[in-house]
């Protein structure tokens, strides 16, 4: 009888443990995989690397240099999350030419892209097969003709990728994830760092 009672005890302390973490657990953007490593140019020429970028919340998007309305929609959209948030300052909005293009091209582009009052790192290169390399590295898909599927990447400062968007998301959506990363981040210290570490084993096992 004592043994049966020990034991329910023990049952209802483990499934209460268990609801508890699943409602006090922050919410958590997945560990995917860790990003491709590159180097870029921007459009003074300067080689800008994946290394130099980490430390930053980095917000990737790809497409033509030359690509008229798209970009100015979607810079308005990564424009308006970050600016959304309380991480600015942290995040870095980042477009990567996906076809070969000059320093001018890319200039242009991020003039384009920088009405939209967020600051723009616009980076690209003559070579396509780095082009190519990076492009294979963030599993950006490619359509019959050429031009690649507009997708979104949140890379984290220690440089994996935490959140991928195949379909454009709301600002609204992009701003409070890219609001959690930023508390996960501010907030690992401590014994609330095994909060969020128990927050990742559950989002990934339940």
């Amino acid at each position: 009888m004592v043994r049966r009672l020990a034991l329910i005890v023990v049952l209802l302390l483990a499934t209460l443990s268990i609801v508890w973490s699943a409602l006090a657990a922050p919410r958590v953007l997945p560990r995917l995989r860790l990003a491709p490593g590159f180097g870029l140019e921007d459009p003074s020429g300067k080689l800008v690397s994946s290394d130099s970028l980490r430390g930053q919340i980095l917000v990737v998007t790809f497409g033509s240099a030359e690509c008229g309305t798209d970009c100015a929609s979607r810079g308005q959209l990564l424009a308006t999350a970050a600016a959304g948030t309380e991480t600015t300052g942290r995040v870095e909005l980042i477009w990567i030419a996906s076809e070969s293009a000059s320093r001018e091209q890319l200039a242009v582009l991020s003039e384009t892209l920088a009405q939209h009052g967020h600051p723009w790192r616009v980076l690209g290169s003559s070579d396509q097969r780095a082009l190519d390399l990076t492009l294979s590295g963030f599993r950006v898909p490619r359509r019959p003709d050429g031009t690649v599927d507009p997708i979104i990447v949140v890379v984290d400062p220690l440089g994996i990728v935490r959140a991928e968007y195949r379909i454009e998301p709301s600002p609204a959506v992009l701003a409070r994830d890219l609001e959690a990363l930023e508390r996960e981040i501010r907030e690992s210290q401590g014994m609330r760092r095994y909060l969020y570490e128990a927050a990742h084993l559950f989002r990934c096992y339940v």
